[in-house]
């Protein structure tokens, strides 16, 4: 059965991104896609996998010290400021998402994304402030809903260069992937039934424990080095994102 190869697939993904912030939707959805799977079966599959991969990953990033969530500590702070505006921007993804092509919303993601990452590998950084947060909440949501990516490269590297430490821009993204997905997810479903419910759950296991391996791996990167692999991955994820525009 082809569906089992899902669970390896999605602990990869999801060990991937949470210990470096992204890749899980960026690359699981185009490769299911074109393995033959109905989109409308994977994008609500990989939403419900990652909100349960997240979450998982949320208590293991603050077991190894990743982020402080203790509380309304800043680092929560930081993932309300993401999940809040992000919740009404999911609702518009998901109603655009079942009525109008993608194509030129992945054009648009991958060109932001790149730029992101190119920024997060110069000395480039903003001055904090919270409507900034917000706006990358809003963005980044919006892409989740409707394309099924888009979410960690531009929360995470945003973070990163808002001067948030990117153990804890990595954590609090992941953190934040759990409301997000969970609510697409569920209005994925009040709008069409999933066709088989195998596929989300192999991907629900796969992405249940790459959360617990993931932060583990995050806690263990020099802050410098990590900086630069997320904006080589944010740049590798834009770059993918465009191919897949092109093809």
């Amino acid at each position: 059965m082809i569906e089992l190869l899902l669970i390896p697939l999605a602990f990869i993904m999801e060990m991937i991104d949470s210990s470096l912030g992204m890749m899980y939707g960026t690359l699981l959805s185009p490769l299911l896609i074109g393995l033959g799977f109905d989109p409308l079966l994977v994008i609500p599959s990989i939403l419900v996998s990652q909100a349960l991969g997240g979450l998982v990953g949320t208590f293991s990033h603050h077991k190894f010290k990743n982020a402080d969530f203790n509380g309304l500590t800043k680092h929560t702070k930081v993932t309300l400021a993401i999940v809040l505006p992000g919740l009404i921007a999911a609702f518009a993804g998901v109603f655009l998402a079942v009525r109008i092509p993608r194509d030129f919303l992945r054009l648009y993601v991958g060109i932001l994304v790149i730029l992101m990452g190119v920024l997060c590998l110069t000395k480039f950084q903003f001055r904090f402030k919270w409507w900034k947060i917000y706006l990358i909440g809003v963005i980044s949501s919006f892409n989740k809903a409707f394309s099924g990516g888009g979410f960690g490269p531009i929360t995470s590297a945003g973070k990163i260069l808002g001067g948030l430490d990117p153990r804890a821009s990595i954590a609090t993204t992941t953190y934040a992937e759990f409301p997000i997905c969970l609510t697409s997810f569920l209005l994925y479903v009040s709008l069409s039934r999933i066709p088989n419910v195998y596929f989300p759950l192999y991907l629900s296991i796969g992405a249940i424990l790459g959360g617990l391996a993931g932060p583990y791996l995050c806690s263990k990167f020099k802050i410098g080095l990590l900086r630069k692999i997320v904006g080589l991955l944010a740049i590798l994820s834009g770059m993918w994102i465009l191919f897949r525009f092109v093809i």
